[in-house]
């Protein structure tokens, strides 16, 4: 599936992105619902980055669930499957093989309602793809030292390093291994920086499977 011809997307897809690898290759063949589709600017629907498009093209099913309405109903008059939902609360009435949060739980204030709402909706051997902002990414700690705090997205009401995202998911019926965790960054400069792998990472990506 993609989007119909006019709406002004780019005809291509940076395929090597970090989050569109990560995620891509998890949902080859799969029903795939993806949460916070619309990415929060209009001007993702026109981004090589954009996730969402690259999840139709990889997947066999794609559902797209945002709170943005203006922007559903956008992608809905261009093709899309999407719906207006709440990430912390919602009830779709199917499952799903893989769900998709791209950078979507540091915005939610109930992030045991996302995990639960998840959890109802995943079929059997079915999995929860998170990315999220690496809290310990040097510029983030550099910025701490020098100016004595960080500033972040406005949107933003939580860090969540791998440990923390861990032990929430136990709390809400979801097991993460150390091994499927992966780091990542735009940034060709970072990628060549001689740090530990967590420290020169702006994002990390996390597999998140029923326990």
């Amino acid at each position: 599936m993609g989007a119909t011809s006019g709406c002004g997307l780019s005809p291509d897809i940076a395929w090597s992105d970090h989050r569109i690898r990560f995620f891509t290759k998890l949902v080859t063949g799969k029903r795939v619902l993806d949460i916070g589709c619309v990415e929060h600017d209009r001007e993702k629907f026109k981004s090589p980055y954009w996730v969402h498009r690259a999840l139709t093209q990889a997947a066999k099913s794609v559902v797209g669930l945002d709170y943005d309405e203006a922007g559903v109903a956008f992608l809905r008059e261009n093709g899309f499957n999407v719906l207006i939902g709440d990430a912390c609360d919602f009830d779709l009435g199917e499952t799903f093989d893989v769900i998709v949060a791209g950078d979507v739980i540091e915005h939610l204030d109930n992030t045991g309602g996302f995990l639960k709402s998840c959890r109802r909706h995943l079929s059997p051997g079915g999995m929860l793809l998170v990315t999220t902002p690496n809290p310990w990414y040097w510029r983030h700690i550099a910025k701490a030292v020098v100016r004595g705090r960080v500033q972040s997205n406005v949107e933003h009401v939580c860090w969540i390093d791998p440990v923390l995202l861990g032990q929430l998911a136990a709390r809400h019926g979801f097991a993460l291994r150390e091994d499927e965790v992966e780091y990542g960054t735009r940034e060709w400069f970072n990628r060549i920086l001689p740090l530990p792998t967590m420290v020169k990472h702006s994002t990390y990506h996390a597999i998140l499977r029923p326990a």
